[in-house]
């Protein structure tokens, strides 16, 4: 009878089940902690629900104040079966798509500009910075008369309001790069163009996506705004029109509206930031 030695596993094989047991286990826990956020997320807002409904329905608040749920229920039907519903979303929603693009497009520009060249920096940067200064909603008169109540002046409000955040995301981002990096790609012969591909870009993009959700939710703001100030359509005009007419039922269902839209858009942001910028979560 012959004695057998233990059969023992590599240790690369070891090392691997080791390496594959923790990622399962980082899978999940990061599994358990979305549906943990979401749960509580979700209990906050039915928490607030009851206290609005008790609040309203038990008499505390009059309801030319705070309407109660079932009539912005109501009121919600009543909307936006209108014929007139349906034409004013479609404006609102081209506004703000094209403030957002622009104005977000006009930042990362422009700050790319001034943290590339230097002569561009000491000639535009001070301008840039005294042209922010003005509280925007006092341009939005101004942008009424140079361009009517159409829906170029609310895209004009929209752009400025959305300029300032990606520009000055997209210069901190590009200006926060090791030096000692820039000199390494120089000393690689790296052309201009390769270190802000390779080495600035990835560095800023982080910090710029922060500025691109930040635009989002001003681009919506400088819509609103514009289209109180003066419009002929829009979620905006409806709201003031129907706050005019006391109709509160009709201006919470608009205002709940644009927050569930505007917060779907930034998580759709959100995820196509961790899928484009993969690398800031290792």
């Amino acid at each position: 009878m012959t004695d057998t030695a233990p059969i023992h596993a590599p240790p690369s094989d070891r090392q691997g089940d080791a390496i594959a047991r923790f990622m399962e286990s980082e899978r999940r826990r990061t599994r358990r902690e979305l549906w943990t956020n979401r749960l509580l997320a979700l209990g906050f807002g039915l928490f607030v629900l009851a206290l609005w409904a008790i609040a309203t329905h038990g008499g505390f608040v009059h309801k030319l104040i705070i309407p109660t749920p079932l009539a912005t229920l109501e009121a919600a039907g009543r909307v936006s079966a209108a014929d007139y519903f349906w034409p004013n979303v479609w404006v609102t929603l081209q506004e703000i798509f094209w403030g957002f693009v622009i104005g977000m497009a006009a930042g990362a520009f422009f700050g790319i500009l001034v943290a590339m060249f230097a002569p561009v920096r000491a000639t535009l940067y001070p301008y840039l910075v005294a042209l922010q200064a003005p509280p925007k909603i006092v341009l939005a008169p101004i942008f009424v008369t140079w361009f009517g109540f159409d829906m170029e002046s609310k895209i004009a409000i929209s752009v400025v309001m959305c300029f300032f955040p990606m520009f000055l995301n997209t210069l901190t981002g590009l200006s926060a790069v090791d030096p000692n990096a820039i000199k390494l790609m120089r000393s690689l012969t790296a052309s201009r163009w390769q270190t802000f591909r390779h080495l600035l870009l990835p560095n800023a993009a982080p910090i710029m996506m922060a500025g691109v959700k930040l635009c989002w939710t001003l681009a919506v703001l400088g819509v609103i705004v514009g289209e109180f100030v003066g419009a002929s359509a829009g979620i905006g005009y409806l709201i003031y029109a129907m706050n005019f007419q006391l109709d509160i039922p009709a201006v919470f269902f608009l205002i709940i509206l644009l927050s569930v839209f505007t917060l779907i858009v930034y998580q759709v942001i959100e995820w196509l930031e961790g899928r484009v910028i993969f690398w800031n979560s290792l």
